[in-house]
């Protein structure tokens, strides 16, 4: 198991709390659209980077009530990792609301808290490989309290207000979402992203598209660690037109780089390399409002 701190996390570490200096330019507000497709009303929230340090006006202290954080100190008390992916997309936001109660959402901090803040997901045999590979790397030799530095996150959506999941034997018709048909929405929100100190990439993104015949939601983590693995965790959401729920579908798809036989440069498109990964595990379920499941 590799647990390592590198130079840009243990700035990210020691770096003071201070406050925005009142003559720095004001970063744009978030840009908020919504759309409704039958009983759902989509809610797309895009926003900037968050910084690596306090971004209040006021310093948040020990003190300061949750509500009251900024959103760098509300990620330093809220989520048990050393160190922060180095983009975080805290204000970022899909959510699908249902009208007659319930919803799922998709943020950034939902989706690291998902991660294992005590153990690497990586392998320790292809951990070794890695760290052997980069012996005269400066970060890779310092060593902190043992957390998955991949942030492999296995988030599926973040249910309130009613909305309830139920076993299912129903799959999404993904040779149906082949078809060509007109896109009335679309819309990508990224979570987070760190290149793993230019030695991989790990990445967070959710995508949505609504057609004539239904909407569809991507929500997928995509890891490559050079050398050693790619792993992708996709969870897809499907509500056909005039449906009342959501088909949801999760699955972990991976392998070690020396066992792909494909071009090294499939290795850097997730969209292309998830095809050649095995699936490893699998969820499928069914999101319902709790006022029409009880009737089903």
């Amino acid at each position: 198991m590799v647990t390592h701190l590198s130079s840009r996390q243990l700035q990210f570490k020691m770096s003071q709390p201070t406050p925005a200096s009142p003559t720095e330019p004001k970063l744009p507000p978030p840009r908020v659209e919504e759309f409704q497709f039958d009983a759902w009303t989509l809610r797309v929230v895009k926003s900037h980077i968050m910084g690596s340090q306090c971004e209040a006006t006021t310093p948040c202290t020990p003190q300061t009530q949750n509500d009251d954080l900024c959103n760098f100190c509300r990620y330093e008390r809220e989520l048990e990792l050393p160190s922060l992916p180095d983009m975080v997309f805290a204000n970022n936001l899909l959510e699908l609301q249902h009208r007659g109660g319930g919803a799922i959402a998709f943020t950034a901090l939902d989706a690291l808290r998902c991660v294992n803040p005590r153990e690497s997901t990586v392998q320790v045999a292809h951990a070794k490989v890695w760290r052997e590979a980069r012996a005269d790397c400066e970060g890779v030799q310092k060593v902190v309290e043992p957390y998955d530095w991949t942030y492999t996150t296995n988030f599926r959506g973040r249910l309130s207000g009613g909305l309830v999941a139920k076993e299912t034997t129903e799959r999404i018709d993904l040779d149906r979402l082949k078809k060509q048909e007109e896109i009335k929405f679309y819309g990508e929100i990224f979570l987070f992203e760190d290149e793993l100190d230019d030695n991989g990439c790990t990445r967070c993104v959710v995508k949505v598209r609504v057609m004539p015949s239904g909407l569809f939601v991507v929500l997928r983590h995509y890891l490559r660690v050079d050398q050693v693995i790619v792993r992708i965790n996709d969870t897809r959401l499907y509500s056909p037109a005039g449906a009342d729920y959501i088909l949801r579908e999760s699955s972990t798809r991976e392998a070690p780089i020396d066992k792909l036989r494909v071009p090294s440069s499939i290795y850097s498109n997730p969209d292309v390399v998830w095809q050649h990964l095995p699936v490893v595990e699998e969820k499928v379920d069914k999101l319902c409002p709790s006022s029409t499941s009880a009737g089903e």
